[in-house]
């Protein structure tokens, strides 16, 4: 079993792709702000605890600890409107994840903000981490758009990770696969646009929805991110490399253990807010 706590958990896309990857991953608690978004989420999870705000979460142990912090302060978009300045919960991840003692941290936004990244490179780093950047989009497992997507995964063991990002393209591929048999991209399948949900009673539950969708990934994303976990936490049985290590001819996909020591000022403030100390980095210089 590999215990999963799914945070600013949405609708549920990234704990269903988990799920769908591998039978082992067991969601054991969920957070998510938006209290409709929780509904959908009971429903999805029937008895798993949902809580409704990361900052307040108490210790949940997990294995993996997966998110996207909320990125209307950190994006490119927020750049163009002139509203990124770098404000993230990220911290609140971070410390969640020390408290679960978890083995992974799995980190998702949108491309396009270097500094944030290495930011995070840095907090995961202090704390004992090995991180891997690895980028795809939608259209890599079949999506009609792109929606490219980084991923900061992190993992306490170095060779485990190194399976998992060398499993990546194969997981790509499998994930794919998997949509295409159950029919994700076909257009007969998709429910279609009732225009009687625009009665002036629906429109706001309508609205939400769309919003609700539009900030969610498809969950075959995820599936390849569960796959990747899989093949590293079985010893890369399920996968054959489908490049040496360390190269980056795939996509935008590339290895980069983070060892960079980190400014003990810009560590306290997420250091302080965790309820149990971050452990000692093994890292060289820190």
């Amino acid at each position: 079993m590999i215990r999963v706590l799914d945070l600013f958990s949405c609708i549920g896309f990234h704990s269903l792709g988990l799920e769908r990857a591998s039978p082992d991953f067991k969601i054991v608690a969920l957070c998510e702000a938006n209290e409709r978004r929780r509904q959908e989420l009971e429903r999805l999870h029937p008895g798993v605890p949902i809580y409704d705000d990361v900052r307040t979460l108490p210790v949940i142990e997990a294995d993996v600890v997966f998110g996207g912090p909320p990125c209307q302060r950190t994006s490119v978009a927020a750049a163009i409107h002139g509203k990124r300045d770098g404000h993230s919960l990220w911290p609140y991840m971070l410390c969640a994840g020390i408290d679960a003692g978890a083995e992974w941290i799995v980190v998702e936004q949108p491309p396009g903000n270097a500094a944030w990244e290495a930011q995070v490179y840095r907090h995961l780093s202090r704390a004992g981490y090995h991180v891997a950047r690895f980028v795809f989009g939608a259209e890599d497992v079949g999506a009609p758009y792109p929606r490219r997507r980084v991923y900061l995964i992190a993992c306490t063991s170095l060779p485990r990770l190194e399976i998992a990002w060398q499993a990546g393209p194969s997981a790509i591929e499998r994930a794919k696969g998997a949509a295409d048999a159950r029919g994700d991209w076909d257009p007969d399948a998709i429910p279609t646009f009732d225009m009687d949900t625009w009665r002036a009673d629906d429109v706001l539950e309508r609205r939400e929805a769309i919003e609700a969708l539009g900030d969610s990934n498809p969950p075959a994303m995820a599936e390849v991110i569960g796959y990747m976990i899989s093949d590293a936490m079985a010893g890369g049985a399920g996968f054959e490399p489908a490049l040496p290590f360390g190269r980056t001819e795939y996509r935008s996909a590339a290895f980069n253990h983070s060892a960079t020591p980190v400014d003990p000022q810009e560590m306290a403030g997420a250091a302080d807010l965790c309820k149990t100390p971050p452990p000692q980095s093994n890292v060289k210089g820190d």
